[in-house]
């Protein structure tokens, strides 16, 4: 079974996320938490495989999260979801040891297949740029990512 923890502070997005991951074969949710100092003790107490971190919470927001996070359990697969699908969010996602990065406007529609993408030991960093998904980076870990986002 792979775990996936699910931080973000709308309740209803937590609940959409968890109904799309729970379809899903051989995937389960570990826990829930509503901002990143959350995200940071659940991840510490249920060792997810992976984490799906939202970027603007309360309390620490999800950039903060994914650096201690990645600190602390570099093994942890971490997949930024938020509203925001700039490119400068995408590579400021990069930089704190993200694994991908999802626009919420396309969650529906591409979340499982990025979770997929992650837990295959791919990279992937989508955007929403108009009405257009660009995706931005598609590569393996490591220093094929630092290439594309320098």
């Amino acid at each position: 079974m792979i775990k996936i923890l699910i931080v973000d502070d709308q309740p209803h997005i937590r609940r959409l996320v968890r109904g799309l991951v729970e379809a899903e074969h051989d995937w389960v949710v570990c826990g829930e938490a509503a901002n990143g100092q959350q995200a940071t003790e659940q991840c510490a107490l249920l060792a997810p495989d992976l984490i799906i971190l939202d970027i603007n919470m309360p309390v620490m927001n999800g950039f903060e999260a994914a650096k201690i996070i990645h600190m602390r359990s570099p093994e942890v697969l971490i997949l930024i979801l938020t509203t925001d699908s700039s490119v400068h969010f995408a590579r400021a996602a990069s930089k704190t040891g993200a694994s991908g990065f999802l626009s919420k406007a396309n969650s529906g529609e591409h979340l499982v297949e990025a979770i997929a993408s992650l837990l295959n030991a791919r990279s992937i960093f989508w955007q929403l740029e108009g009405a257009m998904l660009q995706r931005l980076c598609v590569a393996g870990l490591g220093e094929r990512l630092r290439r594309c986002f320098g």
